[in-house]
């Protein structure tokens, strides 16, 4: 046999030998068993370079500016979540468990003074102020007319004795301008009244109790009750705006500053722990992992092969070895 028939016949078994493991479920646990043995107990800061791991990432979210491209995929996810969603019987206290939602009650009354500046934004929001009057208005408008207040003052009711509604209706349209502008001056005293109102009503035992009675009354409702009422078309409008909206901020340099901090933040915190700790604090086993994602591997490698495109992948990765001068050496000398 040449030797250039010996290195194709060589390659060929390799090849094969190759094809043939990686189909197997066996080859890949024990492939992720040796793995493990040298790894797990092993600080990933020295498996990993520190920089060069936050300057890939960072790069790399840094080219990644759009997410137009998947919005087709984000939309059939999208889709596919939300009909199975308005088919599922689970409830909102499933969801939000009782002790749960009490961890998170007790952190918002904790936020007392962040409480009372957006009750003092909202007391002062412009819509708020032309809604107030336009309500104190009609609470006016209303007593007037369906109390009949002007027919009753002294010296009225003895000229109102004939048509009283339509007279007092009359009476109120003239009064109409001046009481709009006495509002409208007197709001902001007003509206102060009504935020000292809100803070001194909604002290931490009365939160408690509107929330407590609001988880109460929705915990046994189901979010697809109300998935169902929402009109058609607006899972794909949302998605669009939420990817035009990502595209955005991913552009700015506010958002740049702040992804690159995390990213250094998450590989350092990463760095000092081994594989082993982190799966720990995951609560998985290596062992439940290896029964997870191995059968998966093989199975994967075998549609691979099936469908012609592993073998091409790997006869590549051969030739580059085999085809060489240092393959050659060695089988003629």
């Amino acid at each position: 046999m040449s030797s250039s028939e010996l290195i194709s016949a060589l390659r060929d078994a390799h090849k094969a030998h190759l094809l043939q493991q990686l189909q197997a479920t066996e080859h890949w646990h024990a492939l992720m068993v040796q793995t493990s043995n040298l790894l797990t107990d092993i600080p990933l800061g020295t498996l990993v370079d520190q920089d060069s791991l936050v300057l890939v990432v960072d790069q790399w979210l840094q080219e990644a500016l759009s997410a137009r491209g998947l919005q087709d995929v984000i939309s059939d996810v999208s889709h596919a979540l939300w009909e199975a969603a308005e088919q599922d019987d689970t409830t909102l206290g499933e969801l939000l468990r009782e002790e749960h939602f009490e961890a998170i009650l007790e952190q918002i009354l904790k936020l007392q003074s962040l409480r009372e500046r957006a009750i003092h934004s909202a007391m002062n929001h412009p819509l708020v102020s032309e809604m107030v009057s336009e309500m104190l208005y009609t609470g006016i408008k209303n007593f007037l007319l369906e109390e009949n207040a002007l027919a009753k003052l002294p010296g009225v009711s003895s000229v109102m004795k004939i048509g009283r509604k339509s007279m007092v209706g009359k009476a109120m349209g003239g009064m109409e301008e001046s009481i709009r502008v006495y509002l409208q001056k007197n709001i902001r005293v007003t509206l102060k009244t009504g935020e000292q109102w809100l803070k001194k009503q909604l002290t931490n035992e009365r939160i408690q109790q509107l929330a407590r009675d609001g988880y109460l009354r929705v915990s046994p409702l189901k979010p697809a009750d109300y998935m169902s009422m929402v009109p058609k078309g607006t899972v794909d409008e949302v998605v669009a705006q939420s990817c035009a909206i990502t595209d955005e901020s991913a552009r700015l340099d506010y958002t740049r500053r702040l992804v690159s901090v995390g990213i250094r933040a998450a590989v350092a915190s990463l760095m000092d722990k081994p594989l082993k700790s982190i799966l720990d604090g995951m609560q998985i086993s290596e062992e439940r992992i290896r029964e997870l994602t191995t059968p998966a591997l093989a199975r994967g490698v075998t549609v691979l092969i099936e469908q012609g495109t592993l073998e091409p992948f790997i006869e590549w990765v051969l030739d580059d070895f085999y085809q060489s001068e240092a393959c050659k050496k060695i089988i003629d000398g």
